[in-house]
């Protein structure tokens, strides 16, 4: 009797691994999920091995993401144009533009809902979060200003805003749809670190340009950004504008070298992570970063779409 009840207990445990079973969340506490001021409704949030718990699509799509899920493969995916995060049903490996990520505890369903880490999700979809006094507080990282017709692409409140810089890409380049990436988690050799530019991706090969005009101060193989160049501003200087992930440079370049807004820097790529020479670890793209003089990240998001509308020709 006690070897069948023993077969029965594996067998259930067995079921449960399988289907991505609820893991037995820790109290009863009542929490609540607030991003951009309002509550999130759904499915309760439950703390699971420390980790608050919440209901996937309403607190993706309350921060402007879409969500869909597959019954049959238990896929969750959460996209907007330019980004995508792909997780599934009981397990903890997730893909972030292709890339592979780890959540903190493995998704779950209840009530029909896909449960994911609250905290987790906000800081991979680049949002700001906090917790305290059982509220998930999260904002967008980057909230832009209201657009009309007569102003569809309104100047961001920085310096670095000026109408003559140009767009890293020339007139003519093919590049796809971009996010506010800055603060966005990422993950490389067992560290987690915090996302500091902006990701465009683009087809390999595309040509890249100067947004302004400097000196290159940083040239060469860097280990997280490949074949990168850092150009101090000849009118902010002290400030400077980071391009990585290059297959390739432009003829001329070197350390110390002048370079004149629009010219040509290299070309897109997915370079880095490794030695020299690593690439493809992740799909091609520009890495476009802003740092001040104490190499503190700046969003460049808001900017990039501010300088579209400026496009160098080649």
């Amino acid at each position: 009797m006690r070897h069948s009840r023993r077969r029965r207990i594996i067998a259930a445990l067995a079921l449960a691994a399988c289907l991505g079973a609820l893991p037995a969340p820790a109290g009863a506490a009542t929490y609540t999920v607030v991003t951009n001021g309002t509550t999130v409704a759904g499915v309760q949030p439950e703390m699971v091995n420390g980790q608050l718990m919440v209901a996937v699509r309403p607190f993706a799509e309350s921060l402007g993401y879409k969500v869909s899920y597959d019954a049959t493969s238990k896929m969750i995916t959460v996209s907007k144009p330019g980004y995508w995060l792909t997780m599934w049903i009981g397990n903890t490996l997730a893909f972030q533009n292709d890339k592979a990520v780890w959540a903190t505890v493995a998704p779950y369903l209840k009530n029909g809902q896909a449960m994911v880490p609250g905290y987790w999700l906000a800081v991979r979809l680049g949002a700001q979060v906090s917790y305290a006094n059982a509220t998930l507080t999260v904002t967008n990282g980057y909230q832009p200003a209201p657009t009309s017709a007569t102003n569809p692409n309104p100047r961001p409140d920085s310096p670095f805003a000026d109408p003559t810089y140009v767009f890293p890409f020339p007139q003519g380049a093919t590049y796809y749809a971009y996010a506010d990436t800055m603060g966005a988690s990422r993950y490389w050799d067992g560290v987690t670190f915090g996302h500091e530019g902006t990701d465009i991706p683009a087809p390999y090969g595309t040509p890249i340009v100067a947004v302004a005009s400097g000196k290159i101060v940083r040239y060469g193989w860097n280990t997280l950004g490949g074949y990168r160049v850092t150009i101090e501003l000849d009118d902010h200087p002290g400030y400077y504008f980071y391009y990585a992930h290059l297959s390739r440079y432009a003829p001329g370049l070197y350390e110390g070298a002048r370079v004149k807004k629009g010219q040509l820097l290299g070309y897109v790529g997915s370079t880095g992570e490794g030695p020299e020479g690593t690439y493809g670890k992740f799909i091609d793209h520009l890495h476009f970063g802003i740092y001040d003089s104490n190499w503190k990240p700046i969003n460049s998001y808001p900017l990039l779409k501010y300088w579209e509308g400026n496009k160098a020709k080649l």
